[in-house]
């Protein structure tokens, strides 16, 4: 049971199932005269872009991945188009932008383990289209540094939040302050209907297009003649009523993870935080962590390598494709058809993309002194050691007494 959400599901969620089994509705698009359909999708976006502080919420049956996808199609991002994003990232980040037929422009993180502002503007050129800030494990990137660059340049953010979902920034949930916010409900993350994505905007015009996408060109919700004339064709990941009603229970549970993972967080890191040499992720805005995760640094990479083996975890840099390195098939630019662009681009001059080991050496450095201590999320790609949504404060105390017990003699030497 990986994420928070998988360890809630109970007699809300069935009892939302049930209504939607009894009613014989399936489909987002239930009869509006039947008084037995519950319009699920419809009811868990409206409450998903409250939280997000914005206008409008697209469920997905596509997950986080067909969410970014479907971003940059309706911001017109295409061939010749460039895309940044961080190297230190789920592959489906990068996997959108290669899709999207743009290329991936691969940046730095800092020491928040997201996006350094500074080195993005140094990787803007005039191909530039967009930025995609994700915000890694639970916590919000620097936004206001990011979406001051981006607004310079005149480039949109899509805010990458599938490990965030329920995290806010200055009081405001991320994905609600770029032109998009893209939200994963696998079963790894804050709240799950199994599998299935939203994307969150406050654009009106953005909304019609991404609609558009996910439904094979039909306004927001069929609205109006069933003969109008349709923008674009579209292709089809609406979401279920099913997942919708299981998202629906989910997130009336959101302030209760929050509460639960926060407060098992304090206990861990109060009580490992006066290991010797012993560092912890800056955490740009505190408030708004959703908690999921600690991270911690050591002095050394050999010294976190010593630590994560006894502790039976890993250091991120070896977090599997989360990290661009470990990604084989970006770095032999590798898909699906093995023609045509981004990475056989040549009517758009745009040469060749480049993608190896090594190309970002102060993310590499840092991920490999550093490892997670799962705290809401049990992944053995990210974090096979710490908390789940279950343990109390006992279990707590008592991952933190085994972590010092750990990693106090490899500190101490």
């Amino acid at each position: 049971m990986p994420g928070p959400g998988v360890e809630l599901i109970g007699e809300e969620e069935i009892a939302e199932v049930m209504q939607v089994l009894t009613s014989r509705s399936l489909s987002r698009y239930g009869s509006a005269d039947d008084p037995d359909f519950g319009a699920k999708v419809r009811h868990v976006e409206v409450e998903i872009a409250s939280l997000a502080g914005v206008r409008y919420a697209l469920g997905l049956s596509g997950g986080g991945s067909g969410g970014l996808w479907i971003s940059l199609l309706g911001l017109g991002i295409g061939p010749g188009d460039e895309v940044i994003v961080p190297g230190f990232t789920f592959v489906a980040s990068i996997s959108a932008i290669v899709y999207a037929r743009a290329t991936p422009v691969l940046a730095e993180v800092d020491d928040s383990f997201n996006l350094d502002p500074a080195d993005v503007e140094a990787r803007i050129t005039p191909r530039t289209r967009a930025i995609i800030v994700v915000h890694m494990l639970g916590a919000p990137a620097r936004l206001d540094e990011l979406k001051d660059v981006a607004d310079r340049h005149g480039i949109p953010i899509i805010e990458d939040c599938a490990q965030a979902f329920g995290a806010t920034y200055q009081g405001q949930g991320v994905g609600g302050i770029g032109a998009t916010g893209v939200y994963s409900f696998n079963e790894y993350k804050t709240i799950t209907c199994g599998d299935g994505g939203m994307i969150v905007t406050d654009d009106e015009d953005l909304y019609g297009r991404l609609f558009a996408i996910h439904d094979q060109g039909h306004a927001p919700n069929r609205l109006g003649s069933k003969y109008a004339e349709r923008p674009f064709l579209g292709m089809n990941f609406r979401m279920t009523e099913l997942s919708g009603a299981v998202l629906l229970a989910q997130v009336r549970k959101l302030d209760l993870i929050r509460t639960h993972l926060r407060a098992n967080k304090k206990i861990v890191k109060t009580m490992i935080a006066d290991l010797p040499g012993l560092g912890f992720r800056t955490v740009v805005d505190p408030e708004g962590d959703l908690a999921t995760h600690l991270v911690v640094t050591f002095p050394s990479a050999e010294v976190a390598r010593n630590v994560a083996t006894e502790l039976g975890s890993i250091t991120l840099d070896a977090s599997g494709w989360h990290v661009y390195s470990n990604m084989e098939h970006l770095l032999q630019r590798r898909t699906v058809s093995g023609k045509g662009c981004p990475f056989d681009c040549s009517c758009y001059g745009t040469g060749e993309a480049d993608y190896y080991r090594g190309m970002l050496p102060l993310t590499d450095a840092l991920l490999a002194r550093s490892l997670s201590i799962g705290i809401g999320v049990f992944d053995a790609n990210l974090a096979p050691f710490g908390l789940r949504m279950s343990d109390d404060e006992a279990a707590a105390r008592r991952v933190a007494e085994r972590f010092c017990e750990v990693a106090t003699p490899y500190l101490a030497g």
